[in-house]
């Protein structure tokens, strides 16, 4: 029997929503992969500095070529309270990179869809479904089988650096679960546009100051990569602004498990991080549980 418009068309949207959640996750592992690249010539504020310079130049050039509407100065506090968390789960974030594995950085990184998830039902009212808290535990034990001998190895160590690296990625991750949970609810009310280019400028303005005293001459080779790192960015951030548009925060956050295959892949080929059993079973764990909400 031929199915309707009015069914065909909702269910179309959800698949695009979800594949545009796949695109956000590999989009910003890619990104990461750039940022370790160069993160042994630089401190963590200038990577984050990098990064948001970047972007900003794609997000001014994105918002001139489509001139959507300012937003509703009721909406201002929303934006300048993302542009902080996501600041601050930037910067956490790529201090980890630049002491941690990449694989185990993404890793540790997973919390952030349970975060999200939970802060999605407190802040958004959403009531996630039998199926979502099926793909978040199957995605956390993915997390878990990779994870628990690394953070063994690591703790056993006594390595500061990578212990306070482990708690910076974390940290990261809690922050990065409230920029989610306010892109859905901006997402709502914003344009796209609008949104990327204020959650590009306004890191970038307020990361001027600590990037100029922990600043390192700028090697010309790595503008290349600074350059590549605002792209990944860019389209991550469209994608992940799209999806929220069109599905709940809750069924969009367990499909950032799916970057930890382009994470095994990328640090094994930019970095030689050779990926174990362990990483295997994991990712089996992690598709497992993006491919039931797919079937959702």
């Amino acid at each position: 029997m031929p199915i309707s418009p009015s069914v065909a068309a909702p269910v179309s949207r959800s698949a695009l929503a979800l594949l545009a959640g796949v695109a956000a996750a590999a989009s910003f592992v890619s990104m990461d992969a750039v940022i370790k690249l160069i993160s042994p010539r630089y401190g963590a504020f200038q990577l984050s500095f990098f990064r948001f310079a970047s972007g900003s130049l794609y997000a001014v050039l994105l918002w001139l070529w489509h001139r959507p509407p300012a937003p509703e100065r009721r909406w201002w506090p929303l934006h300048g309270l993302r542009s902080f968390f996501l600041l601050i789960s930037l910067v956490g974030y790529f201090h980890a990179l630049t002491v941690l594995p990449l694989a185990q950085t993404v890793a540790i990184s997973y919390l952030a869809p349970i975060f999200v998830s939970l802060l999605a039902m407190l802040v958004l009212h959403e009531r996630p479904s039998r199926w979502i808290w099926l793909a978040l535990a199957l995605g956390l034990g993915g997390v878990l089988v990779t994870l628990a001998p690394e953070l063994s190895a690591s703790l056993d160590g006594a390595s500061p650096q990578r212990v306070l690296g482990i708690a910076s990625v974390a940290g990261s991750a809690l922050a990065f679960s409230v920029v989610m949970v306010l892109a859905r609810k901006q997402a709502q009310h914003d344009s796209m546009w609008t949104i990327l280019l204020i959650q590009n400028v306004l890191p970038l303005l307020l990361l001027s100051g600590p990037a100029a005293l922990t600043w390192q001459p700028l090697h010309v080779p790595d503008l290349g990569p600074i350059a590549l790192a605002g792209v990944f960015a860019t389209i991550g951030l469209l994608s992940l602004t799209w999806a929220f548009t069109h599905l709940e925060a809750s069924r969009v956050a367990p499909l950032e498990y799916t970057s930890f295959v382009w994470a095994s892949a990328l640090g094994y080929a930019l970095f030689g991080e050779l990926p174990s059993f362990n990483t295997g079973l994991s990712a089996l764990l992690i598709v497992g549980g993006c491919l039931l909400l797919l079937r959702r």
